[in-house]
């Protein structure tokens, strides 16, 4: 009788860590930041009867930079740096829905419609599109990249997929019954024609390297560099190496 009392207690325990995990996951996954007041210029696009916006730097210039940024990555922060180090590029920083003030709740499909949307509202006002995705803004980044024309993709801290994260953290689970969100973007690299450039941190905590391990697979070698920088997951755009990196790659693949 101990032991079957035993196994039921295991077994609720077990259906319980199910539940909560299918019902909070978002909230896992995406830690949208406040607003924060600020005098950078905004760009404003209308679709599907909803009004979405993008941090800009440096308008109208020829070539500009997308930029897709983390979880909790709130880009107010960002703009300073992509302005101080990509001055020859107009850049875009969207606005996840529910962050830095953003109408709306953040999931899978709204996050992309709107990324998608804002590709079609610049592309022809520049000869040249770059986009870049940081973290969770990889899967956001290679959704993009896989449905549009880019001319360089940028990949910092990528991971294969949501779901296969979670199976690392969740191994007794049945993850793929429960994931609502995947942003597989192990799936889509193969689709991709631009050069892309993949920046590794070395002591990455948050993305495991067998995840990026794993993207880097299917991304074919002819497109691919990657560069390893020795920095953890947060404050990896600190190194010095960061954005030379990048700036590197665009001027190497600048036509």
């Amino acid at each position: 009788m101990k032991l079957l009392t035993v196994l039921k207690s295991l077994l609720v325990i077990y259906l319980l860590l199910g539940v909560l995990l299918y019902l909070f996951q978002r909230k896992m996954i995406y830690k949208p930041t406040p607003y924060v007041d600020h005098d950078f210029e905004t760009f404003q696009f209308k679709h599907q009867n909803q009004i979405s916006e993008a941090l800009l730097t440096s308008p109208n210039k020829p070539n500009a930079i997308i930029y897709f940024g983390g979880n909790a990555e709130n880009i107010i922060y960002t703009v300073p740096d992509l302005e101080e180090h990509f001055q020859n590029h107009t850049s875009y920083l969207l606005k996840y829905r529910g962050y830095a003030g953003a109408d709306g709740k953040p999931t899978e499909k709204g996050i992309y419609t709107d990324a998608l949307a804002l590709y079609d509202q610049v592309q022809s006002k520049h000869s040249q599109i770059t986009v870049i995705g940081k973290s969770l803004g990889s899967g956001v980044a290679t959704f993009v990249a896989s449905q549009r024309d880019v001319d360089q993709l940028v990949l910092v801290t990528p991971f294969d997929s949501i779901r296969a994260v979670a199976k690392d953290l969740f191994p007794f689970l049945p993850i793929k019954w429960l994931i609502k969100d995947h942003h597989d973007s192990k799936s889509r690299v193969a689709k991709i024609k631009a050069p892309t450039l993949v920046i590794i941190a070395d002591q990455d905590r948050v993305v495991p390297l067998a995840r990026t391990e794993s993207l880097l697979e299917s991304i074919p070698k002819s497109k691919l560099k990657i560069v390893t920088l020795n920095a953890g997951h947060n404050g990896l755009d600190l190194v010095p190496g960061y954005y030379s990196s990048i700036q590197d790659f665009l001027s190497s693949n600048h036509n």
